[in-house]
């Protein structure tokens, strides 16, 4: 267990925090001798503290870690390895789990008793937090309670306590089922949650619409938004521990006609550190997307909707480049991630801190490496431009398309073709296809005409997968998502085409001439090589050429 430290008596923490004086402290010893209660209880009778300020005290001067109930989900399979006799009667509760390590909030960490019992319930290593005895015990309430159905729960127990058990079962099951976002809206008949998993939604559940208030408000602390306030979107976020990872999550709230709808964007911490070879791109295509990053002045456009993994393959291009000798500075909307070694900057509008006026204050940073999170306006992409012309490597994306398109976008936004032709290196376009879910994926032999339309030639002993569905996957077939890539690097030829402003379908066939895949094509070679389907790369490859 992770021990406080050399023992301290608490009255005596609370004087060296500044909590309360020695007067103080020796009052409250008498009152608590003549009433016969414990000095905690003492000192709060007094009005000498309050249990917020207490536990923080505590927390700092035994440098162990402080936990607000009202930031956090636990993990109820984890506080049950805890019988609920030994939780109530020590005041603590089992918070979630880490490889070889349980986080366990202490009303008291200096209970050794409730430290040696608890060792004899959790056999990983117990990490001692400090938490406030009253959220603590309500935990414990809900917790226990959470054993019986949400709908009898909600039944026996206050709306608030309810709403509290819900709000975190569906973030831990979020987490479990791999979603990436939770929506949770009001319709007129009831209160509809939803998960995007891989890409789409799903049904997620449904309640009684009269357990929406309390849901938004909880959200709404949660995050350090105004419960009050309705009638305007808010967005916050709070940073949040699930079953052992540490997790950022974006919280939005719209109002409707009948409600706010609240949506929730769970980004895992621990998925910062992606590597490029993990993300899908075909080995020729990785090594010349690697070529690229090391050259010191152009820019790299990334292309593809919303929701198409632009950002992670950003990320992962910073990974792979990131190092002492370099100063790397991004400016993002919002900042997804927080990587290490990389100063990245938020754009706040209010405070007139826009990509371009944020990317003019950062060329005066002495950057190696820029990214920005998005080419939104001809004045950012002339700042890029100007960038990467005077030695700096430049990533960013766009919203278009196909490869070819964004080179036609900048031409639109009136940048003039020979400084296109001169910055641009690589135009990256992505798709994320969901992969096929190993364990129920079914084989079958294409007929002539759908090997055809693959652009294959027929091939009767020619064998590609299909979805099936198993419970693994919830039915659904697949599990988990990879990227699909069209890689154009910007060859003389297609320097040409952009000094005379060819069109992005002349730009395309040249590209094509030149060996390049794609989107259709890089999700029919994963369709062969059984990472998905055929049925999936033409779902999500219908607006584009090939």
């Amino acid at each position: 267990m992770d021990a406080p430290g050399k023992r301290k008596k608490f009255g005596d923490i609370l004087v060296e925090g500044g909590l309360i004086t020695a007067t103080q402290l020796h009052q409250a010893l008498a009152h608590g001798k003549e009433r016969d209660i414990k000095l905690g209880e003492a000192l709060l009778a007094l009005g000498f503290v309050n249990e917020m300020a207490v536990a923080r005290t505590v927390a700092k001067q035994l440098k162990i870690p402080f936990v607000d109930f009202d930031k956090i989900v636990v993990d109820p399979e984890v506080a049950r390895l805890v019988p609920e006799t030994v939780a109530r009667k020590y005041k603590v509760i089992a918070l979630g789990k880490r490889p070889g390590e349980v986080l366990v909030a202490f009303a008291d960490p200096l209970n050794i008793f409730a430290a040696d019992d608890i060792a004899r319930y959790v056999t990983d290593k117990v990490v001692t937090c400090v938490g406030i005895e009253s959220q603590i015990m309500a935990a414990i309430d809900r917790v226990y309670a959470g054993q019986k159905p949400v709908a009898k729960m909600e039944r026996e127990v206050e709306e608030e306590s309810a709403a509290v058990s819900v709000v975190n079962d569906l973030i831990l099951q979020a987490v479990r089922q791999g979603a990436s976002d939770i929506h949770i809206e009001p319709t007129a008949e009831n209160l509809r949650v939803r998960y995007r998993v891989d890409g789409l939604l799903r049904s997620a559940g449904q309640f009684p619409l009269e357990m929406h208030p309390s849901m938004v408000s909880r959200l709404k602390i949660m995050s350090q938004l105004d419960i009050g306030e309705r009638r305007k979107p808010q967005d916050g976020r709070l940073e949040i521990p699930v079953s052992g990872r540490e997790f950022d999550v974006r919280v939005s709230i719209l109002p409707l006609n009948n409600g706010e709808k609240v949506v929730l964007r769970l980004l895992d911490k621990s998925q910062v550190k992606i590597d490029l070879s993990s993300l899908g791109f075909e080995p020729d295509h990785l090594k010349l997307f690697v070529e690229h990053l090391h050259r010191p002045h152009e820019i790299i456009l990334v292309t593809g909707p919303t929701g198409s993994g632009k950002t992670t393959t950003l990320y992962g291009a910073l990974n792979h480049i990131n190092a002492i000798e370099k100063n790397i500075v991004t400016v993002e909307d919002p900042v997804e991630y927080e990587l290490t070694g990389i100063n990245q900057v938020q754009v706040n509008r209010k405070a007139d801190l826009t990509f371009a006026n944020s990317l003019r204050s950062i060329l005066r940073q002495d950057p190696d490496v820029i990214m920005i999170g998005e080419i939104r306006d001809a004045e950012t992409a002339e700042i890029a431009i100007q960038s990467a012309l005077t030695g700096h490597l430049v990533l960013s994306t766009l919203h278009t398309n196909d490869a070819s398109g964004a080179i036609t976008r900048l031409i639109d936004m009136d940048i003039p073709p020979f400084l296109i032709a001169s910055a641009v290196g690589l135009v990256l376009a992505q798709r994320l296809v969901r992969m096929l879910c190993p364990l129920c994926r079914e084989p079958f032999s294409p007929p002539e005409a759908l090997q055809q339309e693959m652009g294959l030639a027929f091939d009767p002993n020619r064998t590609i997968y299909r979805a099936k569905g198993c419970p693994k996957c919830d039915g659904s077939g697949f599990k988990g998502r990879v990227a699909i890539y069209e890689t154009l690097p910007v060859s003389t030829a297609v320097e040409e085409l952009i000094m005379n402003k060819a069109t992005s379908h002349e730009i395309f066939r040249q590209a094509q001439a030149e060996g390049m895949q794609s989107l259709r094509q890089a999700g029919i070679a994963k369709v062969l090589a059984g990472v998905t389907s055929l049925d999936e790369v033409l779902r999500v490859t219908l607006d584009t050429r090939g």
